[in-house]
């Protein structure tokens, strides 16, 4: 088990700024998981076929959302097919609000309801990338990867606050109070204040960044895919509080704060993994057998029900899982 850095070590991480990372530092792109075994143990839960490759999921009381590439699907209980949602153009991140979900397609935000409808189309400047909402969902954040920048949206989708990063925002993840930017080129995770949008502060997050969720307390949690590690950050100032590793190829992640519990999915061993974060290292709390190549995850922190996005047998099948709390 890795340690924790010594605090006079996060002390000067912090006194450096984190500002931008070292250029002494390689680009840290990162890789992309394709192969998983066969499953060798039953998924969890229960299991649902998409016709298409899932990207994304976002899961809320009874239903969850899917979206795969040129594709967006619903379902909800006790329904055991998805309903396809007629989407123009290709969608790249989903989201639960409190209208029911948030689907960034092209240069727009849609919201859909839980029964596939679609409510409004909220325009952006550019073509949207990663998408956030707060626990209270009275904005919405989102990446405009090509322009660098990140933008914020009212509760009824009016543009009101513009972000420039100054890089490549890839992931969001976003608190009442602030907002991380994930930039994956520069494996660097960026801090600003979600009232203001002044950039606060920044640091390294690994070599391989590849995913951030707000994880509750001010901690923002990035997995580096890289070097197959979980790391939690604290802000206000910014430190690497823990750096644990999970074997098995880390990949997304998803914070339930009803019950504080932090969920990695582990492609190589089709895994998703619950820890801890609340003590000075990560613990594990639970383990469940997913579908084969779990590249999405996502929780309902008021029922605790997780909800995984990974492979179906045959291509480009998909299959969603729902594991009750």
């Amino acid at each position: 088990m890795r340690r924790l850095l010594p605090l006079t070590t996060l002390l000067l991480l912090t006194a450096c700024d984190a500002g931008a990372p070292s250029s002494n530092h390689p680009d840290a792109t990162v890789p992309t998981p394709t192969w998983a075994p066969a499953p060798s143990h039953t998924p969890a839960g229960t299991t649902t076929r998409v016709p298409s490759g899932p990207t994304g999921l976002a899961v809320k009381g009874d239903g969850l959302a899917v979206i795969a590439k040129d594709a967006a699907f619903v379902r909800h209980e006790p329904a055991t097919d998805v309903t396809s949602v007629t989407v123009d153009g290709s969608p790249s991140a989903v989201v639960t609000g409190s209208d029911g979900y948030r689907m960034v397609v092209g240069a727009s935000v849609v919201t859909v309801a839980a029964d596939g409808t679609k409510g409004a189309a909220w325009p952006l400047p550019a073509e949207g990338g990663a998408i956030a909402v707060p626990p209270a969902g009275d904005w919405t954040a989102v990446a405009l990867p090509a322009t660098g920048d990140v933008i914020i949206l009212s509760a009824t989708g009016a543009a009101t606050r513009t972000i420039h990063t100054g890089g490549r925002p890839s992931a969001l993840a976003a608190d009442e109070e602030r907002i991380a930017v994930l930039d994956f080129a520069e494996s660097s995770l960026t801090v600003y204040d979600a009232a203001t949008g002044a950039r606060q502060e920044a640091l390294r997050a690994g070599d391989g960044a590849a995913a951030v969720a707000a994880a509750g307390n001010g901690r923002f949690a990035v997995v580096d895919a890289r070097d197959g590690e979980l790391l939690v950050f604290e802000t206000g100032p910014l430190l690497l509080r823990q750096r644990y590793p999970v074997p098995g190829g880390p990949w997304a992640l998803a914070y339930d704060s009803g019950r504080d519990v932090l969920w990695v999915t582990v492609t190589q061993r089709n895994e998703v993994a619950g820890y801890d974060v609340t003590g000075g290292t990560p613990r594990e709390v639970a383990r469940h057998a997913t579908v084969r190549l779990p590249l999405a995850v996502a929780v309902d922190p008021r029922t605790g029900t997780l909800a995984v996005a990974g492979s179906g047998a045959t291509a480009p099948e998909g299959l969603v899982q729902r594991i009750p709390a």
